[in-house]
């Protein structure tokens, strides 16, 4: 996970404005502008992801904006791209600054998951001068969670004999498929944590979130047998403009 990338990418060009509070905008003159992305900085000051330009500046009068350059990005994901496949071939792309890596069998033989994405955090650093996070389990849903559980630059590993531990402290927003609605009826049926979810017979999952169920169910147990694809097929594909 390369941490605030398109607001990381963006200061690159502006290495100036690296100690000031940074926001991507799609439109950085306009009152209803939205924030596509923000750096440390900027996030320290309550600054969020998808709100109004007007609403972040209130929160940071000091907020410099910047437009985004999205050829700059798929450059720099492309980059970062080539690093992971000196690792491994089987790498299952998420948005431009995710990924995930199956390193069971890696090109370097190295034994240790840990290791490697030592190496890649290195590698990332020194040949694109950007931060990135690493989440190191035994399948992807875990994974996830670990690269987000000590950003910025973090490295976490959850193992599987302290997978069910790890999920039993979970918030539930923090579970795949539990957006704002989701969070608020799990809320009002006294599920907060991983150890509510836990609690959950399937039947009931099912019975009140329908198919979804059995995610959460199969998550709450540390269960995901998805593997990483490297190749799938593309299913959907959108474009949207915010008017102001």
């Amino acid at each position: 996970d390369l941490n605030n990338f398109f607001a990381s990418v963006s200061l690159l060009s502006n290495p100036t404005l690296y100690d000031v509070p940074v926001a991507v905008c799609g439109s950085v003159e306009a009152r209803h502008g939205i924030v596509l992305a923000k750096n440390e900085i900027a996030k320290k000051f309550g600054v969020k992801t998808a709100e109004a330009v007007w609403e972040a500046k209130r929160k940071c009068p000091e907020l410099v904006t910047l437009p985004p350059d999205y050829k700059k990005y798929h450059e720099y994901s492309k980059k970062a791209r080539e690093i992971y496949a000196r690792y491994t071939d089987l790498i299952e792309p998420l948005p431009l600054d995710e990924a995930f890596l199956d390193v069971t069998h890696n090109k370097k033989g190295i034994e240790l998951a840990v290791d490697i994405a030592k190496e890649i955090k290195k590698r990332i650093r020194e040949e694109l001068n950007l931060v990135a996070s690493a989440g190191i389990s035994y399948n992807k849903f875990l994974a996830k969670v670990a690269s987000d559980y000590r950003k910025p630059d973090g490295l976490c590993t959850i193992h599987p004999n302290q997978a069910l531990e790890f999920i039993s402290k979970l918030p539930i927003e923090a579970f795949w498929g539990v957006g704002k609605v989701t969070a608020q009826k799990m809320h009002s049926l006294g599920i907060h944590k991983g150890k509510d979810l836990q609690q959950c017979t399937l039947e009931m999952l099912t019975r009140l979130f329908g198919k979804a169920g059995y995610i959460y169910h199969d998550f709450a147990q540390g269960i995901d047998l998805r593997p990483v694809e490297a190749e799938r097929i593309r299913k959907s594909v959108g474009c949207e403009h915010t008017l102001d």
